[in-house]
């Protein structure tokens, strides 16, 4: 026996040799050809006298069948079972050959998907020899069963001093085999031959208890393949033999009783595994069933237990498959026997406290698989999140130091992919964490954001009850203090807000509109709200109401929450101002009656009545500047709505002035606000509307700049520009303390320097640093002429100290000069962090107009508004005059953004008002003569854009082409003189622009002389 098993090793070795020891080349050009040969394997009759042809074909045949390309094994496959059975069939020697030495061995072969690809073709004949063909009595009398069955024993027979991995290969070669003969549906005929391989099966069980799993899989499968009869002989077999009390036993009792309700089943251990009888012993058998080999063989024999995997048993999926069944079938316990089982099985088997490491991992895996498979039954998917797995979920995944962390996220990620899969799910989960398993605060008890996330999945239909559910009528039952309570609550509000909604239906129930509704109602009218947590409340609804004006399909839902403020809550005295408050109400119920509206007010009437909105926000908010909105909304609402014959007339100069007093406030809220309030007013904005939003971009970027755009006159202010304009003021300060200036020099730019360059830039900033480090030595010479010290570093040069101690009177000369020293030195800081705060907020208005004049030239000049044409020369000399990038870069946007739209206006061939041609080429010459103030690139291009957007229209028909040639041809002189300096581009942009309309004009010719002829 031994020399014969080695030599079929040594002929198990020559058959793969040669495919293991191809060179590179040769491998390379199998795997690369192996797809190429697929498509037209040879599928003869294999031949008895095998030549070196043959020999070679049948082991690139075997070799493809071991391939883990699917597509490669299945072509092989068939080319095998065509080459064997094809026909009229092949000798019985070469078929029993390709049993014994190539199918029967290649199921204990590791390579690959070896295993696969051979069972497949070995399931096929064997098929054929005993199935409906019956070729075993027909034609292969001599390959029995028992013959057949015989060679697969003694293939895989793992006996003797062989390796380890050799022996594992064997065992799982002989359950392949059997596995083969049950899927090929040739056992159940005659019973002796199931129950001939059922004992192969139980005996593999206890040789290798890894193995039990894969055994009980391949009864199951069986089972499902019997009559009534053989089923209820299999399980007193198994009774017999001790299988039933295991895992797998169990999952073969629930598929035969599935499988036949009304089956003889045998009294011990159990008649139906799942019945209520029968919970209270589960528990113990299936603790272990994520365990490889769980039960084990008592006396001398015993074995090992198997090890832990991360593989969920076969048998959770077989009852999850029972549950779902009978919950189809409408049964009305369904749930509560599922329930039921969950709790007493599940719950108190793998979450409990005395439940180890490994049980805890088993029962996330378990709850993820039947979370995963119960998604359509919210009462299965209730059951789930019982009281032991939900605290065993938050111990685990509050800390990363906790062993099963990554398994608890994992389980909660799973919870966040069920919502989004289903969102329909939502009130369900969201009601187990939440609730009594769970914890109000379930975020921040396990440092995750699973509820943030899963609120996202809310839709209009399940927004209702998942309000209910977050706002508690008794915020005790939530576990947490008043205070937590409700910022949890603001905080799970505020998310709901951002959920897109649905335009196509906007009469529909809105999750960010219910969502606003309720936490405005909680931040400005309900008085249980304790006063500690309003603000932040108000804060959250702000930030809400900023992210909702973004889209437009929720302004009424934004209306509708701030109409719902309780006016009567926190009144004070002041009788006018909430008289002033009154009628704004009015006025908002009135902007948003629908009767009451054209198509054409439409725009402008949401657009005040958001205005109204924001400023009734404002009001409650205790901002000082609200009252001053009320009375300018007040105008507009009385020039929009009036019956007056010009009713336009001065609406647009007091939407800017509101604007502007919103877009000065840094809040992302009155940004977004000012914009959409602009883009529908954008239609009625006059000339003189249109200078007022302009003028600020002339304004100089320091602090008088900032006097002239907001009217400033304070102290500080003054203080500022005396800075600016006198540099450091020394007086007062005794004549021996010598102070110098710590002020930053240089921060302004005359309008006539235009842009630094980089370099230049460089070098300034530069100078700022040398001059602070020069005021600082000055200040430390200022010290050590006062304090007659010195720095450590200059300990070589100092004199020697004399020793003697200065007197009092010294003392307090020395601390009045120390006073005079530190209050200049506190007084230039405050000088420059003024200039330097004074920038900023110009710089940041500018921004916020240029915003709006985006918006502007985007809508405008897309319908050839002449007004459009009159923001090109702000915005160049913005280019040319500031010293902040950011802005020259957003104006020469804008530039170009008008150009954009200038020209899809003439493509589209928009009806627009006839524009005034002397005007347009007065605008014209203008940007021609602000071309020439600067040299630097961006600004020549942005100069070359303008020009040619206004150049572009008045070369059209009834315009004055002549005139615009004759301007570039004055102006390319002039260049060419030297009186001025402009980029070469500007002029080279022209040329492009004519050779392209020239290229046009001829191409549109030839096609009507083509169409003429």
């Amino acid at each position: 026996m031994g020399s014969k098993r080695k030599r079929a090793a040594k002929e198990a070795v020559g058959d793969i040799q040669p495919i293991q020891k191809r060179t590179k080349k040769d491998a390379g050009a199998a795997n690369g050809a192996t797809k190429i040969k697929t498509k037209a394997l040879d599928k003869s009759p294999f031949i008895e006298d095998l030549t070196v042809e043959e020999r070679r074909r049948e082991l690139d045949l075997y070799n493809l069948l071991g391939s883990e390309d699917g597509a490669e094994r299945i072509s092989a496959a068939d080319a095998i079972v065509s080459g064997l059975l094809g026909g009229e069939g092949v000798p019985e020697t070469v078929l029993e050959r390709h049993l014994e030495k190539r199918l029967i061995r290649g199921l204990a072969s590791g390579r690959n998907a070896s295993r696969l690809g051979f069972s497949l073709v070995l399931t096929e004949i064997l098929g054929q020899l005993f199935g409906e063909k019956d070729l075993a009595n027909e034609k292969y009398t001599g390959l029995t069963f028992d013959k057949v069955l015989g060679i697969l024993v003694e293939k895989t027979q793992a006996g003797g001093n062989i390796p380890g991995q050799e022996e594992r290969d064997r065992y799982y070669g002989k359950l392949f085999g059997i596995e083969c003969f049950v899927r090929a549906g040739i056992l159940f005929t005659d019973k002796s031959k199931w129950l001939l391989v059922l004992d192969m099966l139980l005996q593999l069980t206890q040789k290798k208890s890894w193995l039990k799993s894969q055994c009980g899989y391949v009864i199951v499968q069986a089972v499902s393949e019997m009559k009534k009869k053989l089923v209820e002989k299999t399980l007193q077999k198994l009774v017999d033999e001790g299988f039933a009390n295991s895992p797998e036993g169990i999952g073969i009792w629930i598929t035969a009783l599935d499988r036949f309700p009304d089956m003889h089943v045998p009294a011990q251990p159990w008649k139906n595994p799942l019945a209520a009888a029968s919970l209270a012993s589960l528990p113990a058998v299936l603790k272990d069933s994520g365990r490889e080999g769980a039960s084990e063989q008592n006396g001398a024999n015993k074995q090992k237990q198997g090890g832990w995997t991360a593989q969920v048993h076969f048998l959770w999926d077989i009852i999850l498959t029972h549950f779902i069944k009978h919950s189809h079938q409408g049964e009305a316990d369904a749930a509560e026997q599922f329930k039921q089982f969950w709790n007493r099985v599940v719950d108190e088997a793998f979450f409990s406290k005395n439940s180890s490491d490994n049980q805890k991992f088993s029962g996330f895996m378990i709850f993820q698989k039947m979370l995963e498979g119960a998604i359509t039954f919210p009462a299965m998917v209730a059951a789930l999140f019982s009281k032991n797995m939900m605290g065993c979920l938050m111990n685990q995944a509050a800390k990363e130091d906790r062993y099963l962390h990554r398994a608890a996220l994992k389980a909660l990620k799973a919870v966040e992919a069920a919502v989004e899969k289903t969102p329909s799910l939502l009130p369900t989960v969201l009601k187990q964490l939440l609730g009594e398993n769970g914890t109000y605060s379930f975020d921040q008890r396990t440092n995750t954001k699973t509820v943030d996330r899963i609120l996202q999945q809310a839709t209009p239909s399940t927004v209702n009850p998942v309000i209910k559910l977050l706002k508690l009528k008794d915020p005790a039952k939530s576990g947490l203090d008043e205070t937590k309570y409700y910022q949890s609550l603001g905080s799970y509000l505020f998310r709901l807000t951002s959920v897109p909604s649905e335009p196509e239906e906007p009469s529909k129930t809105s999750v960010p509109g219910s969502a606003i509704q309720l936490l405005t109602e909680l931040a400005y009218s309900n008085e249980s709200v304790p006063s500690a947590i309003r603000e932040a409340l108000r804060t959250k609804c702000t930030s809400a109401f900023g992210k909702l004006i973004r889209r437009p399909e929720d302004f009424p839902h934004l209306c509708s929450a701030i109409l719902l403020i309780d006016t009567k809550m926190g009144r004070d005295d002041d009788e006018a101002a909430w008289a002033v408050l009154s009628q704004a109400y009015v006025r908002l119920k009135d902007l948003l009656e629908p009767d009451s509206e054209t198509e054409a007010t439409r725009a402008p009437r949401q657009a005040l009545a958001l205005l109204h909105a924001v400023g009734i926000l404002q009001f409650h908010n205790e901002d000082p500047d609200a009252m001053e909105v009320f009375d300018e909304l007040e105008e507009c609402y009385n020039k929009l709505v009036g019956d007056g014959h010009d009713e336009d007339e001065g609406v647009s100069e007091y939407l800017v002035e509101i604007l502007f007093a919103m877009v000065a406030q840094p809040s992302s809220l009155m940004r977004q606000v000012s914009q959409q309030v602009f883009e529908a007013f954008t239609g009625i904005i006059s000339a003189d509307a249109l200078r007022i939003l302009t003028d600020p971009l002339a304004a100089d970027e320091n602090a008088k700049g900032q006097q002239a755009i907001f009217h400033t006159e304070d102290e500080d202010m003054h203080d500022a520009e005396d800075g600016e304009e006198d540099g450091s003021d020394e007086e007062g300060l005794d004549s021996d303390v010598e102070i110098v200036d710590l002020e930053d020099a240089g921060s302004e730019v005359s309008d006539d320097s235009g842009k630094e360059s980089d370099d230049e830039k460089e070098e300034e900033d530069d100078g700022v640093v040398d001059k602070d480090q020069e005021a600082l030595d000055a200040l430390d010479t200022a010290l050590a002429d006062v304090l007659q010290s010195h720095r450590l570093d200059k300990d070589a040069d100092a004199e020697s100290d004399d020793g003697s101690d200065m007197t009092d009177s010294e003392m307090m000369a020395v601390d009045e000069k120390l006073a005079e020293i530190f209050k200049h030195q506190a007084k230039a800081t405050s000088k420059k962090k003024g200039r330097k705060d004074a920038k900023e907020t110009v710089v940041n208005f500018k921004h916020r107009v240029l915003d709006l004049l985006s918006i502007f030239v985007k809508k405008e000049a897309t319908v050839l508004n002449p007004l459009a044409f009159d923001v090109l020369i702000p915005l160049l000399q913005l280019v040319r005059t500031t010293t902040t990038k950011a802005l020259a870069n957003k104006a020469c946007q804008a530039v170009l953004t008008f150009s954009k739209s200038l020209k899809k206006a003439r493509s589209s061939h928009v009806e627009a008002p006839t524009l005034d041609t002397d005007a347009l080429f007065a605008l014209l010459e203008e940007i021609h003569g602000e071309a020439s103030q600067d040299f630097s690139h961006a600004f020549a291009k942005a100069a070359s854009t303008a020009s040619l957007a206004v150049a572009s229209v008045l070369c059209g028909p009834r315009g004055k082409t002549e005139e615009v040639f004759q301007l570039y041809t004055q102006t390319q002189l002039r260049w060419y003189r030297g009186e001025v300096k402009i980029q070469f581009s500007f002029f080279s942009d022209w040329l492009h622009w004519c050779q392209s309309h020239a290229s046009g004009v001829a191409q549109a010719s030839e096609q009507r002389v083509e169409h003429f002829v």
